[in-house]
């Protein structure tokens, strides 16, 4: 029998109170007697604050609280949103002595008005004493360089991993080619800046309305930094304009309860897009350099990687992402020696965190440039480069990390050739007259479908299934519009049997929702989608058993559907809203129908794809028009068809600003940010964007609740390296750094550099 709703393009349960305007995000919030938040940030880059005179600003009229170092409990905490425990550096303090880049904040205040809270931030005079500031990760492994954390030598985090004798392959290859790869700091630009809500309740809870992808691991680090009991904080989230990892951090919460304290009101802070820009997470800058030992008919014999990550100021999920690419590294090309060598270092610079695809982005760019650089120095296809030297369907992860239970990237490689005609336009001839080069390219992929066995996976749900037959489901986990709730919506309502449209869901309300790790990884319809099944399994037998009483039939015999219990041949013998009522209120033995199922993953398997991108490179002022993108993925069962064409549309977006224009630029002298705003900052816009055909490559993934996996993060990993490669068709020029701006695009031409 078809499904109902798994595989179906069910139209967004949040979709007509967003587009009507009615939803209601944190910022459009009222209460009584609320105050307004606002942080004065750090002017210089490096410095102990040796005075701090807030007496203007206190007694500026409207003025209700002012908070700096010495009003905070002085307890370390991390700010990235990771289970517990979490072996990140604890290093920073809600509001500390010390500043370490330009949007560190200094102190904060509490207003009747915004224009009262940004007067009083005025008025506050502080007095440094500069410190010599770490402009870029190399200087920060200097010797002589000073410590941002003492202690630390400016190191956040270092590992090695080692699979075979990587010298004797290197040894025993044909040829063996290097190449140093960088990428830029980025900003997520999510349309919803970070904001929350904070009030104190009647019984002396904290109740914290924050635009967060971690419900849960907020509620525990508030507990922490403030030093106060997880059972006196409440953390409701409710609709959030995007987040793509930067509401995975506790970035203003800790501030905006201590306001709370303070003043005994209701207290909203909400940042400016400078203030997102600068003073919330960024994309890690990474440089890496990339070794690759290879036999003369173009198999890979050995691979080794070396990573150097800027985490800026703060930890963050620093040195996680480089444990990120060093599991991933030796996956998508197996070779029987690799060697990952990964560090990451504190500067005094915005602080990076994670961003979707947490780190793969970064190895990806590299490994596809790199992939393309020596097909093209061993004279061979690069298409078929790769095909050599792919993961198979029969891999053994060699660090136990991923399963390949189901693999369709050959058949995605084979569709994306014929989509893009890619023989017929990777060897077209060039019109040397004209300043327009035509070029197409492409890259892999392969990413997780969670975080197991890096961190602890959990995700919970809870279905209460009403009187009238409709159902409840109660999430831990988060939407933060990618679409989370339809999702579990549709495993749901069909898995009990009955419409979509009775399925109302409430998430996220930590005193009363299941707990969920949150919303990172791309694990959420993974584990969270497996919870829901559970559930909703243990109600659909209830009710069954409770309809059999009513027939006299066995369990086993009945079915649900479209609302009804069915028995042999579908016969339609009694509706879902009749047996539930009955059940509420039979005389002799009534029953409720509410169960609570938990999911914690053993494997993790991964997802596969492609990105084939054609481009126009104008050689006269070096601009690369993206003409065309064709992007397939195996995600195993596709769960919502429009939905995940979204996903895919999105992160091709992001790709497309990381590989083309979006860099966050510092000055080097002063550490300030030069283009923190929407303006400066190279974001594209709907006319950069190309024409996008989307693919899915359909597979069964047995672990998972309907055979689906992971899709969030997965869309925007191989845009950019695709597009380099495709301008590296089209003018014959290595380019080792993104973005492909026009400047660094000319420049390199007018040096005449090539292969």
């Amino acid at each position: 029998m078809d499904n109902q709703y798994i595989g179906k393009s069910v139209p967004r349960i949040d979709a007509i109170p967003k587009v009507m305007g009615k939803a209601k995000y944190i910022g459009d919030i009222k209460m009584p007697g609320m105050l307004y938040g606002k942080i004065l940030w750090s002017s210089v880059a490096h410095a102990y604050i040796k005075k701090i005179d807030t007496s203007k600003a206190k007694n500026f009229p409207g003025i209700k609280a002012v908070i700096t170092w010495e009003d905070v409990p002085r307890i370390l905490y991390c700010s990235a949103g990771h289970p517990y425990p979490d072996d990140s550096p604890q290093d920073m303090y809600i509001l500390d002595k010390k500043v370490r880049y330009v949007g560190d904040p200094v102190a904060a205040v509490a207003a009747e008005s915004r224009e009262i809270a940004e007067e009083a931030i005025r008025l506050i005079e502080v007095e440094y004493e500069e410190l010599p500031a770490i402009l870029s990760p190399e200087d920060a492994l200097d010797e002589h360089a000073p410590e941002i954390h003492e202690g630390t030598k400016n190191i956040c985090g270092e590992n090695i991993s080692q699979f075979g004798d990587v010298a004797k392959g290197f040894e025993d290859s044909n040829y063996v080619f290097e190449d140093e790869f960088r990428t830029p700091i980025v900003q997520h630009c999510p349309i919803e800046n970070h904001v929350s809500l904070v009030y104190l309740e009647d019984d002396g809870r904290y109740t914290v309305h924050s635009a967060t992808q971690v419900p849960f691991h907020l509620r525990r680090i508030l507990s922490q930094a403030l030093n106060i009991p997880i059972r006196k904080i409440k953390v409701i989230k409710t609709y959030v304009g995007g987040g793509f990892g930067g509401k995975e951090d506790v970035c203003q919460e800790p501030i905006n309860v201590v306001l709370t304290q303070k003043t005994g009101k209701p207290v909203l802070l909400e940042y400016t897009r400078e203030e997102e820009f600068v003073s919330t997470r960024t994309r890690h800058s990474t440089i890496i350099k990339l070794k690759t030992g290879v036999t003369k008919e173009g198999k890979i014999l050995a691979r080794q990687m070396d990573v150097l990550s800027n985490t800026g100021a703060y930890a963050g999920h620093g040195h996680g992402i480089v444990y990120s690419m060093s599991s991933h590294f030796p996956t998508l090309y197996p070779a029987p020696n690799t060697l990952f060598k990964g560090k990451s270092v504190y500067t005094n610079m915005p602080v990076a965190s994670a961003m979707r695809s947490y780190g793969i982005s970064q190895l990806n760019f590299a490994t596809e440039a790199h992939m393309e650089n020596i097909a093209g120095r061993l004279g061979i296809d690069p298409l078929e480069f790769r095909r050599k030297n792919l993961i198979s369907p029969d891999f053994k992860c060699p660090n136990e990390y991923f399963i390949v239970n189901s693999y369709g990237l050959g058949t995605c490689l084979e569709k994306g050739e014929k989509l893009s005609n890619w023989k017929t336009k990777r060897n077209r001839e060039h019109d040397d007259s004209s300043v327009t080069k035509k070029g197409l390219g492409m890259a892999c992929f392969s990413y997780q479908s969670h975080t197991y066995p890096a961190v602890h996976e959990l995700s919970g749900a809870r279905i209460k299934l009403n009187e009238d037959g409709s159902a409840t489901l109660f999430l831990g986990s988060a939407e933060v519009g990618q679409g989370n709730d339809t999702a579990m919506a549709q495993i749901a309502a069909e898995t009990l049997g009955i419409s979509i449209d009775t399925i109302n869901v409430i998430a996220v309300d930590t005193d009363i929702c299941p707990f969920d790790n949150g919303a990172y990884g791309s694990r959420q319809l993974f584990v969270g989608g497996m919870a829901v099944k559970k559930a909703a399994i243990k109600c659909k037998e209830a009710l069954l058993g409770y309809a059999a009483k009513m027939l006299n039939k066995s369990p086993e015999s009945l079915d649900t559907r479209e609302g009804f219990i069915l028995g042999e041949n579908d016969e339609k013998l009694l509706s879902v809203r009749k047996a539930a009522m009955k059940a509420y209120y039979d005389h002799k033995h009534p029953i409720t129908i509410c169960f609570e199922e938990y999911f914690s993953p053993n494997c993790n398997p991964l997802t596969f794809g492609a990105v084939f991108a054609e481009v126009e490179v104008d050689t006269g002022t070096g601009k690369v028009e993206v003409e065309k993108i064709w992007a397939l993925h195996d995600s195993g069962k596709i769960i919502n068809p429009l939905l995940a064409e979204g996903q895919v549309h999105g992160g091709i977006f992001m790709g497309l600003g990381y590989g083309v224009s979006e860099q966050l630029l510092i000055d080097q002298k002063t550490g300030r940010t030069l283009n923190g705003n929407l303006l400066d900052y190279k974001l594209p816009t709907m006319l950069d964007m190309p024409p996008v055909d989307v693919t899915f490559i359909e597979t069964e993934e047995p672990t998972t609740a309907y055979g689906n996996k992971s899709l969030g993060e997965p869309p925007c990993i191989s845009v950019a390296p695709a597009i380099r490669n495709a301008v590296l068709n089209a003018v014959g020029v290595e380019y080792n750094e993104i973005p492909l701006t026009p400047e660094r695009v000319l420049m390199k031409l007018k040096k005449g550099v090539t292969r």
